[in-house]
C-alpha cells in the first residue's frame, strides 16, 4: 500500500472554511450581540453548515444574483463551474435588514450561528424556481411545499461563522470535509469510490 494517496484537489481548488478563529470568536460575538437578528429555517440552517465547513465549495456564502440565475439557467455558477441547484438564504424584509447591514444569524431557539453583511439582496421568483429545479409548480411536491413559506427576498453577503449546529447522533460519522481528506490521506488509498444517497441515511441502505 503506497505510504500516503493523492487526493483531487477540492472542487474549485479551494477548501472553504468561514469559521471564525479563535482569536476573533470574542471580538465577532460582542457585535453579533448589537446586530439585529434573523433566524433561519432548518434548510438554511444545514445549508449554512455545509457552507461553513466547505462541503459548497467554492461557494463562500449563499448564493448572489449572478449565481443564483446561471444555475437555475444552466446549472453552472457565474464562474462556469457545474452546481446543481441555487443555495439561497431567503428573508422576509424587516427593520434592520438591508444592503450594507450585519446581521445575526440564528437557529430556532435563537442560538447564535453567524453574522451575515448583506451584500446582495435581490427578490426571486418561485414558479421560476419550482420550475427549473423540481421541473414541476404542483404544491403537492414537498419542496415546493416549504418554499411557499420561505421569504420573498434573498440575502447574500460575506459570512462569519461562529458555531456550527449541535448534533447528537452518529458522532463518530461526521467528519468535515477537511477531516474526510485527512483520514482518506492518513489510508494510503490509490483510489477512493463515493457513493452519496438520495435522501439521509436510513436502515435500508445498510443492505
Amino acid at each position: 500500500m503506497p505510504e500516503s494517496s493523492q487526493l483531487i484537489p477540492p472542487y474549485g481548488d479551494r477548501l472553504v472554511n468561514l469559521i471564525v478563529d479563535d482569536e476573533s470568536q470574542a471580538d465577532v460575538r460582542a457585535l453579533a450581540s448589537r446586530l439585529p437578528s434573523l433566524q433561519i429555517s432548518e434548510r438554511s440552517v444545514c445549508d449554512l453548515e455545509l457552507l461553513a465547513v466547505g462541503g459548497f465549495s467554492p461557494l463562500t456564502s449563499f448564493m448572489g444574483r449572478a449565481d443564483y440565475d446561471r444555475v437555475l439557467g444552466e446549472m453552472r455558477l457565474a464562474s462556469g463551474l457545474l452546481f446543481p441547484i441555487p443555495v439561497t438564504l431567503p428573508a422576509v424584509p424587516a427593520e434592520g435588514i438591508g444592503l450594507g447591514r450585519e446581521v445575526a444569524l440564528r437557529d430556532s431557539k435563537n442560538d447564535l450561528l453567524a453574522v451575515l453583511h448583506i451584500e446582495e439582496m435581490y427578490p426571486w421568483d418561485l414558479e421560476e424556481m419550482s420550475r427549473q429545479v423540481f421541473g414541476t409548480t404542483d404544491p403537492k411536491h414537498p419542496l415546493v411545499a416549504e418554499m411557499h413559506r420561505w421569504g420573498k427576498v434573498n440575502l447574500a453577503g460575506t459570512l462569519r461563522v461562529l458555531r456550527l449546529p449541535e448534533h447528537y447522533d452518529f458522532r463518530e460519522l461526521r467528519m468535515t470535509p477537511a477531516e474526510t481528506r485527512r483520514r482518506l490521506q492518513g489510508m494510503g488509498a490509490a483510489n477512493v469510490v463515493a457513493f452519496q444517497t438520495r435522501n439521509p441515511l436510513h436502515r435500508v441502505h445498510e443492505n
